[in-house]
C-alpha cells in the first residue's frame, strides 16, 4: 500500500482551493459535534453503550437480551435510582424504587401521560387516527359499560366458549392424544369470546374478521419496529405503502358495514329506541360516537379494543395451559372449586368471583410472565425533575421496574418458585382484605396491568376463569414433552409463549 509523505499530504490539501477546504473543515466539525455533542440524558447511567454509534449496537442486544438489562439496570439501582436503555429509535429511562415508581405514576397527565406514551410507541396516530387516538371513546366505554356488563354476559361468553372449544379442540370417546399449536389456538378462542361482547353474533364467530383481528394485532407490532428505522414525517408514506394496516382497515371497514347497516335499520323501525339494539361495543358505539363518525374510524376503534384485550388474554391462557400442564397436582383441586361454584351458581360471574384459587394461580402466572418487564409506561410532555435530583427533559419515554420486582425475593419469598397458592394464602391469612390479594388489583409491587390504568381487566380476568374453568371440566392435558416446560420468547422488554410449542388434549378421563 502506498504510503505519503508529510510533504506529499500537505500537497493534496494545498490542491484544494480555500473555497472547498473551508466547508469540509466545518461540515466535518458540524459532525463530530453533532455526533459528540452532550445530550440532555447524558448524566443518566446507561445500561449497554451510550455512544453515538455503539448505543445502536446495544440497543440490537435490547431486541434479544432486554430481560437482562432490564434486570442489570434494577440490581444496580436497587436502592433506588434510574437508568436508561437503547433502543433503536429511543433510550427509555427506567425508574427503579417504590419511592420514584410512586412519583412516576402519580405525576399529572400533562406532566407524565399515557397516552401519549402510547400513541408515541406504538405510532398509533397512524394504525388509529388521529380522530380515534385525540377521542377514544371506546376507552372510556370499556371502563364503564363494559366493565359493568359483565354479569349479564357471562352466560353469552359462556355460550361462546363452548362453541370456541367444540371448534378449535373438538373432542371424541378416544383415549388418545390429539395436538394443536397452544398460542395459536389460545388466540382463537379468546378472539371469538371477546367479540361476543365487542361485535356479537354473527361476526364474533365469523373466520375472516376472527383472522383480521389476529393479523391486525401483529401488523400493529411490526408498524412500532418498521417505524422506528423512519424519520416522523416519512411514516404515512412507509406506512401506506410498506405495512397491511391499510388493507387491514379496508377489510374490516367490509365486514362490519353489513353488521351497521342492519342495526341502523332496526334502530329507525324502533324509532330510535336503542334498547332495541343487540347490547355490545358496537352498539354502545354507535349511541356515543360524534355524529361525523365515518365507518373508517369505527372500524380502527372496534379494533383498538381487540388489540386491548385480545393479547393479554390469549398470552396469559396459553402461558396457564403451560403451566398447569407442568404441575398436574394444580388441576384436581381447581377443578374441584370450579365444579363446587358452577355447581351452586353456574356459569355466572358470582361463580367466577368465587374462584379464590384460580384467580391466585392466574396472578402468579402474571407474576412471572406480565406482558413486559417494565411498565408505568409514560412520555414527558414537560420537562420534570424527580425528588432525587435527576432531571427529565420534556419528551422522554420513561417507565418503572416490572418483572423486576416481581422477582425480588424482598417483595415475594422465594420468587422463583411458582406458587399457584401464593396469592391464596395471602387471602386466607387476611380474611378481611380478599379483595387486596386478587388478579384485578393492582400496586407498585404487582404491575402486569399497570397500577389501575387497565380498564378491560376486570372483563379479561372474568372471561381467563370461564375459558380455563371450561377447559379443565372437559379436557385432560398434556405437554409434547411430559415435565418439560416450552421456553418463553422474550423480544426487547416483552415476554410471550413458545409460538410454535404444542399442547395435547383428550376428553376428561376422570
Amino acid at each position: 500500500m502506498a504510503m505519503y509523505t508529510p510533504y506529499e499530504i500537505r500537497s493534496i490539501f494545498s490542491s484544494f482551493s480555500t473555497y472547498v477546504l473551508v466547508p469540509l473543515i466545518v461540515a466535518g466539525a458540524a459532525l463530530i459535534w453533532a455526533l459528540w455533542k452532550p445530550r440532555p440524558l447524558d448524566t443518566i447511567p446507561t445500561v449497554g453503550a451510550s455512544g453515538p454509534l455503539s448505543s445502536y449496537f446495544s440497543a440490537i442486544r435490547f431486541m434479544f437480551q432486554g430481560w437482562d438489562m432490564i434486570q442489570e439496570g434494577y440490581l444496580r439501582f436497587y436502592d433506588g435510582g434510574i437508568f436508561k436503555i437503547p433502543m433503536i429509535d429511543r433510550y427509555m429511562v427506567v425508574v427503579v424504587g417504590r419511592k420514584l415508581s410512586e412519583e412516576l405514576r402519580s405525576a399529572p397527565e400533562d406532566v407524565f401521560s399515557l397516552d401519549q406514551a402510547m400513541v408515541d410507541m406504538l405510532h398509533l396516530d397512524f394504525v388509529f387516527g388521529k380522530k380515534v387516538y385525540l377521542n377514544p371513546i371506546q376507552t372510556h366505554l370499556m371502563k364503564t359499560k363494559m366493565t359493568k356488563a359483565i354479569a349479564a354476559f357471562t352466560p353469552e361468553l359462556y355460550n361462546e366458549t363452548v362453541q370456541g372449544f367444540e371448534i378449535h379442540m373438538p373432542l371424541d370417546d378416544s383415549k388418545e392424544w390429539k395436538a394443536v399449536p397452544c398460542l395459536p389456538t389460545c388466540s382463537q378462542l379468546s378472539t371469538i369470546i371477546n367479540n361476543r361482547i365487542v361485535v356479537g353474533n354473527p361476526l364474533c364467530r365469523d373466520p375472516e374478521y376472527i383472522k383480521l383481528n389476529l393479523s391486525f394485532i401483529v401488523d400493529m407490532f411490526k408498524c412500532r419496529m418498521l417505524f422506528s428505522l423512519f424519520p416522523r414525517f416519512l411514516e404515512p408514506l412507509v406506512g401506506q405503502f410498506a405495512t397491511n394496516i391499510p388493507s387491514q382497515i379496508q377489510l374490516g371497514m367490509r365486514l362490519l358495514k353489513p353488521v351497521l347497516d342492519e342495526r341502523t335499520q332496526i334502530l329507525e323501525d324502533a324509532d330510535g329506541d336503542w334498547s332495541a339494539l343487540p347490547d355490545d361495543m358496537l352498539s354502545w358505539l354507535m349511541e356515543s360516537v360524534p355524529k361525523d363518525e365515518t365507518l373508517d374510524t369505527m372500524t380502527r376503534r372496534l379494533l383498538g379494543v381487540n388489540v386491548a384485550a385480545i393479547h393479554t388474554i390469549a398470552h396469559t391462557f396459553s402461558h396457564g395451559i403451560f403451566y398447569l400442564a407442568s404441575n398436574k397436582e394444580l388441576i384436581a383441586p381447581i377443578r374441584k372449586e370450579v365444579e363446587d361454584a358452577i355447581a351452586e351458581d353456574g356459569w355466572t360471574k358470582t361463580a367466577m368471583g368465587k374462584l379464590y384459587l384460580l384467580d391466585s394461580f392466574l396472578k402468579e402466572v402474571l407474576r412471572f410472565n406480565g406482558a413486559q418487564a417494565w411498565s408505568l409506561n409514560r412520555i414527558a410532555l414537560k420537562d420534570w425533575t424527580f425528588s432525587d435530583g435527576t432531571f427529565i427533559p420534556k419528551g422522554t419515554s420513561i417507565a418503572a421496574c416490572a418483572t423486576p420486582v416481581h422477582m425480588d425475593e424482598t417483595v415475594y419469598p422465594d420468587p422463583q418458585k411458582f406458587d399457584a397458592y401464593r396469592f391464596y394464602r395471602m387471602m386466607e391469612h387476611h380474611d378481611s382484605e380478599v379483595g387486596q390479594h386478587l388478579l384485578v388489583k393492582t400496586s407498585l409491587e404487582y404491575l402486569p396491568f399497570g397500577h389501575g390504568t387497565c380498564p378491560g381487566r376486570f372483563f379479561a380476568a372474568n372471561q381467563m376463569k370461564l375459558m380455563i374453568g371450561y377447559l379443565l371440566l372437559n379436557y385432560d392435558i398434556e405437554l409434547e414433552t411430559p415435565g418439560v416446560m416450552p421456553k418463553r420468547v422474550w423480544f426487547e422488554a416483552a415476554v410471550r409463549p413458545n409460538p410454535n410449542a404444542n399442547i395435547l388434549y383428550r376428553k376428561r378421563q376422570t
